[in-house]
């Protein structure tokens, strides 16, 4: 029978009860970020960056800015996944580089033209929210495989999360993973059929 990643998606769910005293190890925790950075990307911008959160007062910071929800509060580590915004302007190095990198060799010229033509100031912030989505469900998975418990948190005080994260302008927080052991079983999936 050919191998799947069936069990990991079936053990996944939002765990927001979390052993605080048992935290991910330096290698569970490379290996979340790793799982991260090999996402798709449009264009090959990967634009984001992770910031893991594993000191006490930094997670405490990062909880608050989370409206004290519970998986914040008591996850022993937390990545916070960062849209690269300002860095998305066609003509910065940034992207001059992640399109030379993409165009493998070749004449970058034709990926960069589409991307001039696609990039809208007005809503490039929420496409690279949107792009940071793709990093985050490697990561939940990845979390899984691992035997952790995962919860990705989409409601936060943006300014206050900037903030506990001294985070330059022109970077925006897309999302928080809480991880780490959970303190109960998985529940039973439900989902709704096939088609």
């Amino acid at each position: 029978m050919m191998p799947t990643l069936n069990e990991a998606i079936r053990q996944r769910y939002a765990c927001r009860d979390f052993d605080a005293g048992r935290p991910p190890t330096a290698e569970q925790l490379r290996l979340l970020l790793e799982a991260g950075r090999l996402a798709p990307s449009s264009f090959g911008l990967e634009p984001w960056r992770f910031i893991a959160v594993t000191g006490v007062a930094r997670r405490g910071a990062v909880a608050r800015a989370c409206f004290d929800q519970p998986a914040a509060q008591t996850a022993p580590a937390l990545v916070v996944i960062i849209a690269l915004v300002a860095a998305l302007d066609p003509a910065a190095d940034y992207v001059r580089d992640r399109l030379a990198a993409e165009a493998r060799g070749q004449d970058p010229a034709p990926i960069h033209a589409a991307y001039r033509a696609f990039h809208h100031p007005d809503s490039i912030g929420a496409w690279a929210v949107g792009q940071c989505n793709f990093a985050a469900a490697h990561m939940l998975l990845q979390a899984a495989h691992m035997g952790l418990g995962s919860c990705p948190i989409g409601g936060f005080d943006e300014v206050a999360l900037a903030a506990a994260l001294d985070l330059p302008p022109g970077e925006t927080p897309a999302l928080v993973i809480a991880a780490g052991p959970c303190r109960h079983a998985a529940p039973e999936r439900v989902r709704k059929p096939l088609g």
